[in-house]
């Protein structure tokens, strides 16, 4: 039998979950009108974002893109002939490059976004001309649609991939992978999870109290 290595620390693991459920509870609470728990939900998943940008750069070989990143050809090539793989796979690197960017987007927008409520107002809108603040808007109704999009493709990838090549929701789970060839130089994780609580404090203490005065 053979025995599983370990290949994603618990930062990756940890902002892989999150964010799947971050974002549910975003798309929720801006359906559902819920304005302030919306807004403490994007400082969080910004906060997040950040945190697992800079830990593409300093966290541990699985989670770097330099690791993982790959030429258009590589990743063509890979989704025809799909194959196991330790860490990401060269598809990913786009997806996640993807997901990335639309979060972001979605996220700086919506700093000012105006939604025809004093309590729905983002943060930057006082601050920036009215046309730009309309372009926000706009782009934040539409981009949310395009995420969705995405998140729905990876999910469904995923659940594939899983089911007829590698299993990497498990090992995304567990951390650890019975076909890793070999160990996986990993760093604390306790880093990056202090990086994400300083910007939490941060992000809440410069809106978070007039959020948590609105719930």
């Amino acid at each position: 039998m053979s025995q599983k290595v370990k290949v994603w620390d618990l930062a990756v693991r940890f902002f892989h979950w999150s964010q799947l459920l971050l974002i549910a509870g975003l798309w929720y609470t801006g359906e559902e009108g819920l304005t302030a728990q919306h807004q403490l939900l994007a400082y969080t998943l910004l906060a997040l974002v950040i945190a697992r940008i800079v830990w593409g750069f300093a966290g541990s070989d699985s989670a770097k893109f330099s690791r993982f990143a790959a030429t258009p050809t590589a990743a063509i090539r890979y989704l025809r002939k799909p194959y196991a793989v330790t860490g990401h796979n060269p598809a990913s690197f786009y997806m996640i490059i993807l997901l990335i960017t639309l979060i972001l987007l979605q996220l700086l927008t919506g700093l000012a976004t105006f939604d025809n409520s004093y309590m729905s107002d983002g943060p930057l809108v006082a601050w920036l001309p009215a046309n730009w603040v309309e372009l926000a808007s706009d782009i934040h109704k539409i981009n949310i649609n395009i995420l969705l999009a995405a998140v729905a493709v990876h999910v469904v990838a995923a659940l594939w991939h899983s089911f007829r090549v590698h299993n990497v929701l498990t090992v995304l789970f567990t951390g650890k992978d019975k076909t890793a060839q070999q160990a996986v130089k990993l760093r604390h994780s306790g880093w990056f999870f202090l990086l994400f609580v300083a910007l939490l404090v941060l992000l809440y203490y410069w809106q978070g109290s007039k959020l948590m005065a609105l719930l």
